[in-house]
């Protein structure tokens, strides 16, 4: 699975070498593509880890301890998508660096 996102983002740097530039504007179109795709990534990951967090909040003994586990499992999915877009977008970059030839 995880092969397919790195084929995707050097597929981005290969087509979009005139777009995603090492400055403000490049790096932003570089970021942003890199969110879209690595939504769709942390999308996957939630539909096959959703069953096994759902089993663990039946142990939960309080209604607090179930909105605890709800937001940690969040965040650690927010984080994990906002680590990714940012490592996805660094390789979109320096793809299109090495294949620009100006």
């Amino acid at each position: 699975m995880h092969f397919w996102y790195i084929l995707i983002h050097i597929g981005l740097g290969l087509v979009g070498y005139r777009v995603f530039l090492f400055t403000n504007e490049g790096g932003l179109w570089a970021a942003a593509a890199a969110a879209v795709v690595q939504a769709y990534a942390i999308w996957e990951i939630h539909k096959l880890a959703k069953p096994k967090f759902e089993a663990s909040l039946v142990g939960a003994r309080s209604f607090n301890e179930r909105g605890e586990m709800l937001r940690d499992y969040q965040v650690r999915l927010a984080r994990t998508w906002f680590f990714r877009t940012c490592i996805y977008s660094l390789l979109t970059l320096i793809v299109a660096m090495v294949v620009r030839v100006d």
